[in-house]
Formats: C-alpha cells, structure tokens, sequence
C-alpha cells in the first residue's frame, strides 16, 4: 500500500523532526520512496510504502511530537 503524509513541523522542531527521519528503522516494513521538503506549508512530504494501515500509523506517529502529520493513502491510477 503507498500512503502520503505530509508534515507541517512545530516551530523550533525542525532539526528534531530531520535527526529523527534519519534515524527511524524501518525494520523492512516501511520503504521510503520519497521525503521532499516543500516550499511553504506544508513543510515537508512523505511518499511511503506499508504493508497495511496500522504499520503505516505507527510510522507517521514517530513524527507527532515534533510536527502535525496528515497521511493519505495513495491508489495509483491507470493511464491509457
């Protein structure tokens, strides 16, 4: 399953939130494809792989303390 979350980060977490981003074991259950920093809010995106909702929960609430998360889950469509 691919999940988009984005993150508008609290003031004054952002070196927190990007020392954090590069600590997280992803354990093989998570696989990042994409983390961008945005120009304006929000700050930054995340595109990810999980293999289901609750695995990708947990990841995205690793960044909750430092930042409000807003995750989707993304269904790629078919071009013709």
């Amino acid at each position: 399953m691919i999940f988009v979350t984005t993150l508008d980060v609290i003031p004054g977490k952002n070196d927190e939130l990007k020392k954090i981003m590069n600590k997280i074991n992803m354990a093989g259950d998570i696989k990042i494809m994409e983390f961008l920093s945005l120009f304006g809010k929000p700050d930054y995106l995340i595109v990810f792989e999980a293999p289901d909702e609750e695995k990708a929960m947990s990841y995205v609430l690793k960044f909750a303390p430092m930042s409000t998360p807003k995750t989707s889950l993304a269904v790629p469509v078919d071009r013709p």
